[in-house]
């Protein structure tokens, strides 16, 4: 059960994970149209197919980056959450790239075997580290999380 002075920790984790996630969900799903009103307004012809693809990428960076935070304020003693969050981001940046493909026409910059090839990679990586990661602790962390929800509940 988490003391009271976690409690400050894990609300300011979880509007920490707010704000990044709808930032995150904006730099991914945004289109031409808003990225320009974004950004001031900058001259059309500045605003590229490859721009819009980056800010995809750093759109699933940001979004890796929210899910640390989430995972934290669930117990923020446990380093585990960590490895969680960087498996999870993973897995976000291995389907960016292939959501760059299907929504812009970055095919005809990069070839998309290379984007494929990087998705699998990823997702390769991410699977590794939870082949690795440890389950003990994994699972002590969520008799602990469960514990404290049905106390707190009751």
């Amino acid at each position: 059960m988490p003391e009271p002075p976690y409690r400050a920790l894990r609300f300011s984790y979880g509007w920490f994970h707010y704000g990044l996630h709808s930032e995150a969900c904006l730099m991914i799903f945004a289109e031409k149209p808003l990225i320009v009103r974004i950004f001031l307004r900058p001259p059309e012809g500045e605003v590229s197919t490859l721009l819009l693809s980056l800010l995809k990428e750093m759109g699933g960076m940001v979004l890796m980056l929210a899910a640390l935070p989430w995972l934290a304020s669930r117990n923020p003693v446990r380093n585990v959450a960590v490895v969680d969050a960087l498996i999870v981001g993973l897995c976000i940046l291995a389907l960016t790239p292939l959501l760059s493909l299907w929504i812009t026409d970055i095919g005809r910059m990069y070839p998309p075997y290379l984007l494929w090839g990087r998705s699998v990679v990823r997702l390769a990586i991410a699977a590794l580290l939870y082949w690795l990661s440890p389950r003990e602790a994994r699972r002590g962390a969520c008799r602990e999380f469960l514990k404290s929800d049905l106390s707190a509940a009751g």
